[in-house]
């Protein structure tokens, strides 16, 4: 995989271990209260386009880079479950009803492979 692409693949991933942080933070320190509803148009759809946006970009990417680089504990099945997870993040975080558990797990989850993803693009770059 070349340079550029790299970098592209780890400021993608870096974005979107920011947008799962303030998912998680949303949801832990708003979406919790009860009675709050969220809106809708005004921030679930926007932040869920703007995570879909990165997404899109970031997922062939790393696909190619798992692929051609074969980094250790790291397989395109992991790439694709994260992208499904993403999209749960996205959506579920600005609801109250959702289960905190599952919900804690999945934002661990998309956590652990980004940063796993970072860290084999730092090494395999230098």
């Amino acid at each position: 995989m070349e340079q550029q692409k790299k970098i592209e693949l780890y400021n993608h991933t870096v974005e979107l271990l920011n947008l799962n942080k303030e998912a998680e933070l949303y949801y832990l320190n708003v979406a919790r209260e009860e009675g709050i509803e969220p809106d809708f148009y005004g921030k679930v759809k926007p932040f869920a386009d703007k995570v879909k946006e990165v997404r899109d970009k970031w997922v062939p990417l790393a696909l190619d880079f798992v692929q051609t680089e074969k980094p250790l504990h790291l397989h395109p099945s992991q790439i694709t479950q994260t992208e499904e997870n993403l999209e749960i993040v996205a959506i579920k975080s600005f609801f109250p009803k959702t289960g905190k558990k599952r919900q804690i797990e999945t934002f661990k989850s998309v956590e652990y492979v980004l940063q796993q993803l970072a860290n084999q693009i730092k090494e395999k770059s230098c």
